[in-house]
């Protein structure tokens, strides 16, 4: 095996690895002998054929696995030579094979940083708790009051307001739409809502003054939702059916019973436990990004080049498609691309090394979970898709690899819950106003990006 260093810095190395072909060869003779016994060559009694002509036959069968195994075995070589702590498993690319000839490797390690934990109780961390106001109470209960909408369907043949709900039937024959584009009978618009399914339909509809029972044609462009610029100027047919025009809403004891209430109060303490849930929600958010300033600042420590490269191309690749869609950040468009590079290697660097840190400190702490938070947490992942659980319990069942989607946020929650519970803890009070601040002062856009 033929080494040569093409980059070495204190976590990073990267080999060219020249492996001679007898050493394939062998192997390949290894293999052949193995599988001899079970082959059939005519003329030949079963597993008596000759070495060379069963090779000749099945050489080509067993290549690829036997050219994996030498590189394998000529990887882990290197690394117990070499003495590497690796980070993650190595890259490995084929750069060349011939037959006959030498194969060209190419190797790429990550090695382990070298962190030594402090002690958490040295940590001071704060923790929130949301007290509301009587008025902030009453505020939750005339804003779901507000946001209710009643509507009455009207018999008169007036053009519709703004305001209104419209019923109506649609078809498209333009090629490749997805099937509940083609067409839909007795389809509800709020007229005062895009509802993103057919993009500014509302406001095409009210542009153009229409009546229950007329029939006219509208261009939509569907290029964003099907991100395909050949939907640009969809063309739809639609007939209105119907004109519901809205009605002031009322706290009817029907509705109560509809929604599992049986008084207002009832109602009332839902919203209330809903909202609060909502900010605990928010104060979770604020306390693990407080957490993880404590953590960037209270750490130094060398970063895997490959690890950084990575993961800024993740960003930067999310980045150009953002570019292309017209949905970059009002910030990021005024940076021409150096600057944008900078912004986004350092929060890269930092996404890298509070994730490294929170790896250590799962091992060091030996945190791990058990199958029952795990089932828990693809329970929890699967009301995101309503309908879909079903599916989503099989899929994981099937892809077992796919799970780490699932364990890596529970780790990281077990970790912070271990961090909080050995530090010391200062307990805040908030009300909605300092609650508001705080958001605004922990998630400054401007302060993450500088």
């Amino acid at each position: 095996m033929n080494i040569k260093e093409i980059k070495s810095t204190k976590l990073f190395k990267e080999y060219s690895l020249e492996i001679p072909y007898e050493e394939i060869d062998t192997e390949v003779d290894n293999k052949i002998t193995q599988i001899m016994p079970t082959v059939n060559i005519p003329g030949f009694r079963k597993g008596k054929a000759p070495l060379n002509i069963v090779k000749k036959k099945y050489e080509d069968n067993v290549l690829n696995e036997v050219i994996q195994k030498v590189i394998d075995t000529n990887t882990k070589k290197l690394i117990d030579e070499k003495n590497f702590s690796l980070f993650r498993a190595p890259k490995i690319e084929l750069i060349s094979y011939e037959k006959n000839k030498p194969i060209t490797i190419n190797l790429k390690f990550d090695l382990k940083p070298e962190i030594k934990l402090k002690d958490f109780k040295d940590l001071k961390i704060n923790k929130y708790e949301i007290e509301l106001s009587k008025k902030a109470e009453e505020n939750q209960f005339k804003s779901f009051i507000a946001s209710q909408k009643n509507f009455k369907k009207i018999d008169s043949s007036r053009i519709i307001k703004n305001t209104d709900k419209v019923i109506v039937n649609f078809e498209s024959s333009q090629e490749d739409l997805p099937e509940y584009l083609k067409s839909q009978k007795n389809f509800p618009i709020d007229l005062e809502f895009d509802d993103g399914i057919l993009p500014n339909l509302n406001k095409e509809l009210i542009s153009k003054k229409v009546k229950v029972g007329d029939e006219l044609e509208i261009k939509l462009n569907l290029s964003k939702i099907l991100k395909d610029d050949k939907f640009n100027k969809t063309i739809f047919n639609f007939k209105i059916i119907s004109i519901e025009e809205k009605i002031k809403f009322e706290l009817t004891k029907e509705f109560l019973d509809k929604n599992g209430f049986k008084t207002e109060k009832e109602l009332k303490d839902f919203l209330v436990s809903n909202i609060k849930n909502q900010y605990e929600q928010g104060i979770k958010q604020i306390e693990k990004k407080e957490l993880m300033d404590l953590l960037d600042n209270s750490y130094k420590f060398d970063l895997p080049d490959g690890i950084l490269e990575d993961d800024f191309n993740q960003i930067w690749n999310r980045l150009e498609q953002a570019k292309k869609e017209g949905s970059l950040d009002e910030d990021d468009k005024l940076l021409k691309d150096d600057d944008l590079k900078k912004r986004y290697k350092k929060i890269s660097e930092r996404r890298v090394k509070l994730g490294i840190l929170m790896q250590h400190i799962a091992s060091e702490e030996k945190v791990i979970l058990s199958q029952e938070e795990i089932n828990k947490g693809i329970l929890e992942y699967s009301k995101q898709y309503p309908g879909q659980e079903k599916q989503i319990m099989e899929y994981f069942e099937k892809n077992p690899s796919s799970l780490d989607t699932i364990r890596a946020p529970l780790i990281e929650q077990k970790v912070i819950d271990s961090i909080i519970s050995k530090s010391k803890t200062n307990v805040i009070k908030l009300n909605e106003d300092a609650y508001k601040k705080l958001e605004v002062k922990t998630f400054d856009i401007k302060d993450i990006k500088k």
